[in-house]
């Protein structure tokens, strides 16, 4: 399996040069397209408004005067910075300026993508506001692989820990993953559990082979005692693991956009690419 069609966010934040050359490795390695996206506000903030009414033309006049040059200029230096990744790589590749005043406008172009890559945090030109990885997540209906600002390896994906919890959301990303999966030296299924099978059922170890998974075995941590998401990253040090594969767990319908224990502290310390299905 292969992902063919690719999104990255890309801005003239620190970072973002790691993302694009991650983007694009990953896109020649599924002879994928790229598409890179830039968020641009195109709303009217918050301090020209008033009891609900706009102080005056000349406010907001001078308020797009001011900002527009500022956006213009983000915008054109990521898109120096996507472009300059390019050239040998052979690919298919667009450039779009979405309009950032909600996410909504950044899923709708993920649900359109096989993979959406993406930094935690994004800011939005002209850094009057920001947009969650998590929202996206959420929303989007797809895997969305979380990067963080630096620290990770080029070649992630070598040794995958998969954080495994027998649900509806980690059979999910498991799907997504399998491009992932399929392409890793190594892929270690984690749980934290107090009783439970001490290996992968046989139906599931089929599973994973029918998808070319080459190495893969189940760790049950006993340890109930520490919270799970401390329980994972032990796990990342010991395995050696550089990108982590979980589901993705929102609450109610009145805290949609707000995460599961496991996901908040995963992503609250986000040290490794982390690939997330909800």
């Amino acid at each position: 399996m292969r992902y063919r069609s690719i999104l990255v966010q890309v801005d003239d934040a620190y970072g973002a040069r790691a993302r694009v050359s991650a983007a694009v490795r990953l896109a020649i390695e599924h002879n994928a397209s790229l598409t890179g996206v830039f968020l641009k506000s195109e709303g009217t903030p918050a301090y020209l408004v008033a009891e609900g009414v706009v102080t005056s033309a000349e406010a907001v006049d001078l308020f797009y005067k001011e900002t527009e040059a500022e956006a213009v200029r983000a915008n054109d230096e990521a898109r120096a910075t996507f472009e300059k990744a390019l050239p040998l790589a052979g690919i298919s590749a667009s450039w779009h300026t979405l309009n950032g005043a909600s996410h909504d406008h950044l899923a709708n172009y993920a649900r359109r993508h096989d993979l959406a890559i993406l930094p935690r945090r994004m800011l939005v030109a002209p850094a009057a506001a920001d947009i969650s990885a998590e929202k996206i997540a959420l929303s989007s209906g797809g895997p969305v692989l979380v990067l963080p600002e630096a620290g990770y390896p080029p070649t992630f994906g070598r040794k995958i820990l998969v954080a495994w919890k027998d649900s509806r959301e980690s059979a999910r990303a498991l799907r997504d993953a399998w491009p992932f999966l399929a392409a890793a030296e190594e892929v270690h299924f984690v749980t934290a559990i107090q009783d439970g099978e001490r290996q992968l059922d046989e139906v599931m170890q089929r599973h994973l082979q029918e998808h070319g998974c080459k190495t893969s075995r189940l760790i049950v941590d006993r340890d109930t005692d520490a919270p799970t998401g401390e329980v994972i990253r032990r796990h990342i040090d010991l395995l050696g693991a550089d990108m982590i594969v979980m589901g993705f767990y929102g609450r109610s319908r009145l805290q949609e956009f707000m995460l599961g224990g496991v996901s908040r502290d995963m992503l609250a310390h986000l040290t490794m690419p982390v690939l997330l299905s909800h």
